[in-house]
C-alpha cells in the first residue's frame, strides 16, 4: 500500500468513532431524563349518583374508593342529620357497612340512595307536635301483666274490630305492597278510629282522624312493637316509639297482623327485623 493511502487510512479512523461517541454519550442522558419523570397519577373513579331524602333529591359525586361513612359525614354536613342516625337504602337493602367502599356496598353510576333519618330538630318537633295530641301518646305501662289484660289496653280492645278494617291473617306475614298506602280503621289509644298513611314521598307516617291528623317523620321512629290480640291473632296491638329513647308511644289496635313486618320494613328499613 503507497504510503499516502496508509495515511488516508489511519487520519480516517478518528471519524468514524465519532458517531459512536456521541450514541454512547447520549444513552446515559437519556437514561437520566426517564428517571426524573414522576411517576403517573392513579385514576380517581368517579361516582354520580342520587340522594332522596324525604321530597327532595340530590346529585352526588362521589370517589367509588370512598367509604360509606365518609358518605354518611358528608350527608350530615348538608342535611344535619347526624350520621349515626342515618339510614341509606340501596334498592331497599340498608348499606351496614359503614367501612366498605361505595363500590363494594354497589353503589353505581346512575342510581339512587334513600335517606332515611332526621336531624334533632326535627325530632324534637315531633315530640312537641305529639304531647299536644290529647295523649294518645303515652308512656308504656311498667308492669308485667299481659298486654290485653292491661286497663288501658283492654277498654280498647273491647270496642272490637272496627268497622271497615281490613281482613287480619293469623301465623303468617305477607310483603306490604307498594300499592298499599295506608291501613285504614285502626282504633288509637283513645278508642277513636284512625287511618294510618304511609307518605313515601315525604318520608312521613300521618295518622288521621276525625279531628286530626299527625304528620310523624320515619326518622323519629326508633322502633315498633307488635303483640296478637289473644283470642283474635288476625290483629295485633302495635305500639310506635317515638324518638331516639322511644319514651313515647302512638299505640294502635287490631291492627292486620299479616302486615306488621311490612310496615316495620318500609318505616325503619330491614334491619328492623333482625
Amino acid at each position: 500500500m503507497p504510503d499516502d493511502e496508509a495515511t488516508a487510512a489511519v487520519s480516517a479512523e478518528p471519524a468514524q468513532a465519532e458517531p459512536a461517541e456521541a450514541e454512547a454519550r447520549a444513552v446515559p442522558e437519556s437514561s437520566e431524563a426517564t428517571a426524573l419523570e414522576p411517576p403517573a397519577e392513579p385514576t380517581v373513579v368517579l361516582l354520580l349518583f342520587k340522594i332522596q331524602f324525604g321530597k327532595d333529591s340530590s346529585d352526588v359525586e362521589r370517589p367509588a374508593s370512598s367509604t360509606v361513612g365518609e358518605l354518611k359525614e358528608a350527608i350530615e354536613k348538608t342535611t344535619g342529620v347526624p350520621s349515626k342516625l342515618q339510614k341509606l337504602l340501596l334498592k331497599g337493602s340498608a348499606l351496614k357497612d359503614d367501612a366498605a367502599t361505595l363500590s363494594a356496598a354497589g353503589v353505581k353510576n346512575g342510581c339512587k340512595l334513600l335517606l332515611i333519618g332526621s336531624n334533632p330538630s326535627a325530632v324534637d318537633a315531633a315530640k312537641g307536635a305529639s304531647s299536644g295530641a290529647a295523649g294518645e301518646w303515652t308512656e308504656a305501662p311498667k308492669n308485667e301483666e299481659p298486654l290485653h289484660k292491661q286497663t288501658q289496653h283492654a277498654k280498647v280492645l273491647a270496642k272490637g274490630v272496627p268497622d271497615g278494617a281490613l281482613p287480619g291473617i293469623a301465623g303468617r306475614q305477607v310483603p306490604l305492597d307498594d300499592k298499599i298506602t295506608a291501613i285504614p280503621a285502626l282504633l288509637n289509644s283513645q278508642g277513636s278510629k284512625v287511618r294510618l298513611t304511609f307518605k313515601e314521598e315525604l318520608q312521613q307516617l300521618w295518622l288521621g282522624s276525625e279531628a286530626s291528623t299527625q304528620k310523624v317523620p320515619y326518622g323519629s321512629i326508633s322502633k315498633i312493637e307488635s303483640w296478637p290480640v289473644e283470642g283474635n291473632e288476625g290483629y295485633s296491638i302495635v305500639a310506635i316509639h317515638l324518638g331516639v329513647g322511644g319514651t313515647s308511644k302512638y299505640w294502635l289496635y287490631y291492627f292486620p297482623s299479616q302486615y306488621v313486618a311490612g310496615v316495620k320494613i318500609r318505616i325503619l328499613g330491614v334491619q328492623s327485623l333482625i
